[in-house]
């Protein structure tokens, strides 16, 4: 029989270890092996205020629009996400001249950003960056990453959904100033559907460099493995029964 002392510091290192436990790790961006990457270099972007779009963006593996069905969007000096999406995860556009933008930042590099609150047609200059933005993958990811730039030490407030919409987790992400960032599923779960970020930055800020992984790397569906298993089974019986013949 365990000792009562024993049992008891088993029990707080039991406790210890689950209370250390998150949902989804933020790690070093470059310990994660990621296949695909989004640059958005390849849109209509240009210099500021670059290009308006007014819809969901679709690009390769990844879909972008100012939040998820479902979701309350209220504004103060940005926007503000509250509540939960609904399911199955799907994005809806913000109001005209209120989604996403497009642009040339430093004159280097296509980022994308949310527009913020306005009473007036694009360009609005003042509002580039303010808005919130939802990213919906194509395929289910267990780890991913991304750059914010144009930060000026503010937050950005991250959340995390799977297919069905519910909340995996909310991470908040400080001291923002032209950073990447990476995040791994606990247990190496592939259930990230998407993501939603805004902020409260006073510069306001942008996505680029969205990295995650092909659809070739996702782990097989329940269904998919037993008609491999099946299939293997089957060769395997008749090699035997040729070996009989």
């Amino acid at each position: 029989m365990m000792k009562p002392i024993a049992f008891s510091l088993a029990v707080f290192l039991l406790g210890a270890g689950l209370a250390q436990a998150v949902p989804i790790n933020q790690v070093t961006p470059t310990t994660l092996t990621l296949a695909e990457v989004i640059t958005f270099d390849d849109v209509l972007g240009g210099p500021s205020p670059g290009t308006n779009y007014d819809g969901i963006l679709a690009l390769n593996g990844a879909s972008f629009a100012e939040h998820f069905a479902g979701q309350l969007v209220t504004h103060n000096s940005g926007d503000v996400l509250s509540g939960l999406p609904d399911g199955p995860l799907t994005l809806q556009a913000g109001d005209p001249s209120e989604n996403l933008n497009v642009y040339l930042y430093n004159g280097t590099t296509n980022v994308l950003d949310g527009l913020g609150k306005t009473r007036e047609d694009f360009p609005v200059e003042r509002t580039i960056g303010e808005g919130a933005f939802a990213v919906l993958f194509q395929h289910d990811q267990a780890a991913l990453g991304f750059d914010l730039v144009g930060g000026n030490v503010g937050q950005a407030f991250v959340s995390f959904f799977r297919r069905d919409g519910s909340l995996i987790e909310d991470i908040t992400l400080s001291g923002l100033s032209n950073q990447s960032y990476g995040f791994a599923r606990d247990g190496g779960l592939w259930d990230i559907a998407g993501f939603s970020v805004y902020n409260n930055d006073p510069a306001g800020i942008a996505l680029d460099n969205l990295r995650f992984n092909a659809p070739a790397t996702s782990v097989p569906e329940p269904s998919t493995l037993l008609l491999v298993a099946a299939g293997l089974f089957g060769v395997a019986a008749l090699r035997r029964q040729a070996m009989k013949l």
